[in-house]
């Protein structure tokens, strides 16, 4: 039976070593202490909760297809949510066509402008007419200068900084499309599994075990040589011999840190095109609740956090000790000073910005808090950026590269991972017929 290493255990790499297992011995290397990736949970004095906030789409049928697989599909709650957009020293409600008559930044041209814009990316099924244009470009003329500046430019910059205007409209239109499946005329339903997703994890774990995958967790590779035509992996200075392929589901930069010496010079010219942001994600564990959203996107340029999202206004506090808990969303580049903040730091940062958008928060209603950061959260989708996307095999090597960047021209998600999970397996088995 041929061996097979996959490196990193994301729900990519999940995937395809249960889908290989099938008919190769298949070892896992992941280098932090559990499986799951960016699904990675913690312990609170109730259940479990993700270290970056989660919920699915009522099209998400990868996610959904597992669930169902396990016997868990029962299990998923779908709660109504609703979202707000503060702006001008205020919060709106938003996100449904009563709340954008509403809006009162907006003139009523504007917001017809603005409403016919979405209206209009629905329509368009296929995603390689925006592939050249970027998505600043396209909303200003689109949306209107009122409606861009005030809403779109906004996220966009609080999302990409200042590589903002250099984001193709694929990324929004993929972004768009996929939400408005769960959008409802009273709001939206998204969907949520009762216990965390760590469920559904524990439940994929234990099916690789079935399977008889090896799990090295702790394990971070270093390097992958070739010796005797075979791959040997060295991770955490111990050697793994004689895989026949690999199989890489981690960031590009990791990638090539171990991949680099296997590289045609085109590969590597490539990868260096394709940059992330990062994010530093902080919940805070509250006495009481913050606002009256589940999520609320910021529209104030000087605030550098660009989204709050409130999980106990989805999810019931009391599977969370009756504490209320607010996920601040912050992506940013390696480079940004608050990069390097821990959490005592950047929380006297936020501070009086979150009083800003709610005058009566208090730094005594805060119970604790926890901050979680990812070096490499979110690729930048560029203009015409299926020219650039390596491909899954690399030119001379039996090593595929299936990771976040590769989740084109949907937006990065659990679902998308999962499906990309399977699409590796196809082109290796694809591969190995040949």
């Amino acid at each position: 039976m041929k061996k097979i290493a996959i490196i990193g255990s994301g729900y990519t790499g999940i995937i395809a070593a249960r889908e290989l297992s099938l008919k190769y011995d298949v070892t896992v290397f992941e280098s932090m202490d559990s499986i799951g990736g960016m699904t990675a949970t913690f312990k609170t004095d109730g259940d479990k909760l993700e270290n970056y906030y989660r919920h699915i789409f009522k099209s998400d049928s990868y996610v959904l297809g597992l669930m169902k697989e396990f016997g868990i599909e029962k299990e998923m709650l779908w709660p109504k949510t609703k979202m707000g957009y503060f702006t001008d020293g205020k919060i709106y409600e938003f996100g449904t066509p009563i709340s954008l008559l509403k809006f009162k930044p907006l003139n009523l041209i504007d917001k017809f402008r603005f409403g016919l814009s979405i209206l209009r990316l629905k329509t368009i099924k296929d995603y390689r007419k925006l592939e050249n244009i970027s998505a600043h470009e396209w909303l200003m003329k689109v949306a209107g200068k009122n409606a861009y500046e005030k809403i779109w430019e906004p996220l966009l910059i609080s999302k990409f900084g200042n590589s903002y205007k250099d984001v193709s409209m694929t990324w929004m239109w993929g972004k768009i499309v996929l939400r408005g499946s769960s959008n409802e005329k009273d709001g939206e339903s998204l969907g949520y599994l009762d216990g965390s997703y760590q469920v559904l994890t524990d439940y994929l774990e234990k099916d690789l075990k079935k399977r008889k995958v090896k799990i090295n967790c702790g394990n971070k590779v270093d390097k992958v040589k070739k010796e005797d035509g075979k791959y040997t992996i060295v991770a955490s200075k111990k050697k793994y011999k004689d895989f026949d392929f690999v199989v890489s589901t981690v960031a590009y930069p990791y990638f090539q840190d171990f991949a680099n010496p296997f590289l045609t010079k085109k590969e590597k010219h490539n990868l260096s095109l394709i940059k992330y942001t990062g994010a530093k994600v902080m919940i805070l564990f509250m006495k009481k609740s913050f606002m009256p959203f589940y999520w609320l996107n910021n529209g104030d340029k000087k605030i550098p956090f660009g989204g709050l999202i409130e999980h106990t206004n989805f999810i019931d506090k009391s599977k969370y000790n009756n504490e209320n808990i607010l996920y601040i969303s912050n992506y940013m580049f390696h480079g940004d000073p608050l990069f390097k903040k821990n959490k005592e730091e950047l929380f006297k940062i936020y501070l009086p910005m979150l009083k800003k958008i709610n005058k009566e928060f208090s730094e005594k209603d805060v119970i604790r808090i926890e901050l979680f950061t990812e070096n490499y959260a979110q690729p930048i989708i560029t203009k015409n950026y299926s020219k650039i996307l390596p491909s899954l095999k690399i030119e001379k090597e039996n090593i595929f590269n299936a990771s976040m960047p590769q989740i084109y021209p949907e937006d990065r998600g659990l679902n998308y991972a999962i499906k990309l999970g399977y699409t590796v397996v196809k082109e290796l088995e694809k591969f190995d017929k040949e």
